[in-house]
């Protein structure tokens, strides 16, 4: 007879029920090739002999694995492993105190590996810095489980625990879309609408739909590292035009259109992203009549339209669109927060339907919940107010942090007064390089990007994103003065 107590290893005072450890014991040995099939097992009540448990929970566990299939029980017989189980060779057996194998390290079989996208890090968010991202304790979290609480209590509203529009929530489309009309310029309905976990959703489903392999899409240069890697991903080629002070080359441009086919160009217009500069009006018209022009699409990007501090903000490009090649995309995800998993895409409908398509292979639906209390939200005022208590504490943030960096590094650190946003692009002299620098300043509690995600091209740029909105002033105070000892 086999060493049975010694097989079946199990913890009485465990979670898990003491007849499941014993029948995935039993699976277990039987999948390493020790315990062969067809092979006669003890009997019920033999069994919890052997094992010192209760007759009942041997016979439940001989039921478990029965209704399993992995042992047959033959009446006037007894019971039975299973013939049909695969032939495997046995191991030797080990010591009862031999801890289990641990889970695999690696696959069996060979996993492709997408380098052109880099491995997903750590965002240590638990660490002050300079993260780039607005601060969470600005949240108006009582106001916004208040509105959750509400939906969630109405009867009626159980249906949208189920399954929903693909699209998003239509009492949320239809409130943000009055809410970006009146604020934006906009002309659009519910139907215009898509709601996405988050704007590099609304991209990379918009990869799907738009691009094939080789087309080529026109991005700035530098750009956002993720809208260049969802391009990419869907074959695209990036055609990088360089951004000035005055936002992205529209001159150069119109010289690639004349010389080959341009699918699309994406563009941050409000606030370049990383660089944080402004695309001029006269700029945005000559992009807008290019696109009618030659043909191409035009992806805006608005991800911090609402955080402008010196004037009313510039209308986006989407706002002038009579053609329909303009496509919009947001997020509330800085507005509120990005735990938050809020964005939107705007297009003409034919395209909202194609994206609704593609979207049902990765994510059927979005929360609608959450999407019912965000739209309460907009209703009751809640968030037009949020939007501006935040938005002055971080133009005051901002002037803080500026005027700290301007005081005390303006020799190694140079950078201009953002418009909006919630970060500065520095740009750090060469004697101080960033990637050393990110690694002392971490040791010490601080957080600063090492800004490798903005180069593009072989040439270190040596700039980054310092974010001021994350940091009230105490903290603020308290990172730059460590960025100082670590500069110095």
């Amino acid at each position: 007879m086999l060493p049975w107590k010694t097989i079946i290893q199990f913890q009485k005072d465990g979670e898990t029920p003491v007849y499941l450890q014993i029948a995935n014991a039993v699976i277990l040995e039987m999948k390493h090739g020790r315990i062969g099939p067809g092979i006669k097992m003890p009997g019920t009540r033999l069994m919890a002999e052997l094992l010192n448990v209760h007759r009942k929970t041997i016979v439940r566990a001989y039921e478990e694995l029965d209704a399993q299939g992995w042992i047959e029980m033959r009446p006037s017989k007894g019971t039975f492993t299973s013939k049909e189980l695969p032939e495997i060779n046995p191991r030797l057996f080990t010591s009862k105190n031999q801890k289990q194998p641990a889970f695999p390290g690696q696959t069996g079989y060979t996993v492709r590996s997408n380098e052109t996208i880099r491995r997903a890090v750590n965002p240590h968010r638990s660490m002050t810095g300079f993260h780039d991202g607005p601060d969470v304790r600005l949240i108006p979290v009582s106001e916004l489980g208040r509105a959750y609480k509400s939906v969630m209590i109405r009867h009626n509203n159980l249906k949208y625990l189920s399954y929903v529009e693909v699209a998003g929530n239509n009492k949320f489309r239809s409130v943000l879309s009055d809410y970006l009309n009146s604020s934006r310029g906009l002309q659009t309905s519910s139907a215009n609408i898509m709601i996405t976990r988050g704007s590099q959703m609304g991209m990379y489903l918009l990869s799907l739909v738009l691009f094939e392999k080789g087309d080529t899409v026109i991005v700035g240069d530098t750009n956002y590292y993720y809208a260049d890697r969802a391009f990419m991903h869907a074959g695209a080629k990036i055609q990088r035009v360089k951004v000035d002070d005055y936002g992205i080359d529209v001159d150069e441009i119109e010289k690639i259109c004349r010389r080959k086919k341009i699918k699309a160009l994406y563009v941050t217009s409000h606030h370049h992203y990383p660089t944080t500069v402004m695309l001029t009006a006269s700029r945005r018209v000559k992009l807008l009549s290019l696109s009618e022009k030659y043909g191409f699409i035009i992806i805006e990007d608005d991800y911090d339209y609402d955080f402008h501090y010196l004037s009313s903000p510039i209308l986006p490009l989407v706002s002038g669109d009579t053609k329909g090649m303009v496509i919009y995309i947001g997020t509330l995800s800085k507005t509120i927060g990005p735990g938050i998993r809020t964005g939107y895409v705007i297009a003409p409908e034919n395209l909202i339907t194609e994206l609704c398509r593609v979207r049902q292979l990765i994510d059927t639906q979005g929360d609608a919940i959450m999407e019912l209390a965000l739209a309460e939200m907009f209703q009751d005022g809640t968030i037009k107010r949020h939007m501006k208590k935040a938005l002055n504490e971080y133009h005051r943030r901002r002037d803080f942090m500026c005027a700290l960096l301007s005081e005390k590094l303006s020799d190694v650190i140079d950078f201009r007064i953002p418009d909006g946003g919630l970060a500065i692009w520095a740009k750090f002299h060469k004697s101080v390089p960033l990637p050393p620098l990110t690694e002392k300043m971490r040791s010490k509690g601080v957080i600063i990007s090492n800004g490798l995600i903005h180069n593009n091209t072989p040439i270190t740029l040596n700039a980054t994103r310092m974010g001021f909105g994350w940091m009230n002033e105490r903290e603020a105070q308290k990172a730059v003065d460590v960025l100082m000892r670590c500069v110095r």
